[in-house]
C-alpha cells in the first residue's frame, strides 16, 4: 500500500513530509478499517449502555496500547491519550448506533 522508506533515506524536508503523510493516509485508512469493527461489535453486545462502554475492556486496550508504544519507543502517556479519544469516540458511535436501532 505504501511507498514509504527509511526516514534515514529521506534526502530533504519535502521528502521526509512526503514520508510522512503517505503514513498519515495509511493511518486513516486503518482508523476506518478499525471503525468497521466498531460498528460490527454492536451487534454482539448487550443493548445497554454499560456494555456498550465496556469499562474493563477499554482500561484493558488502553493499558495494552500503552505497552506496545513503549515496546516501540513511544511515550505511554500520549498513546493512552491517543487511544482513549479513540475508544470514547468509537463508543459515543456505537451508542448512536444503539440508540437508532432501539
Amino acid at each position: 500500500m505504501s511507498k514509504s522508506k527509511k526516514a534515514c533515506n529521506c534526502k530533504s524536508k519535502e521528502e521526509v513530509r512526503e514520508q510522512i503523510d503517505l503514513i498519515d493516509q495509511e493511518l486513516i485508512h486503518l482508523f476506518a478499517k478499525r471503525y468497521e469493527f466498531v460498528k460490527e461489535i454492536v451487534k454482539f453486545k448487550e443493548k445497554t449502555e454499560d456494555a456498550i462502554i465496556a469499562q474493563d475492556r477499554k482500561e484493558k486496550v488502553i493499558n495494552q496500547r500503552s505497552i506496545w508504544a513503549v515496546k516501540k519507543g513511544l511515550d505511554k502517556e500520549a498513546y493512552a491519550k491517543l487511544f482513549r479519544l479513540l475508544i470514547d469516540h468509537n463508543i459515543s458511535k456505537e451508542m448512536e448506533i444503539l440508540n437508532n436501532k432501539s
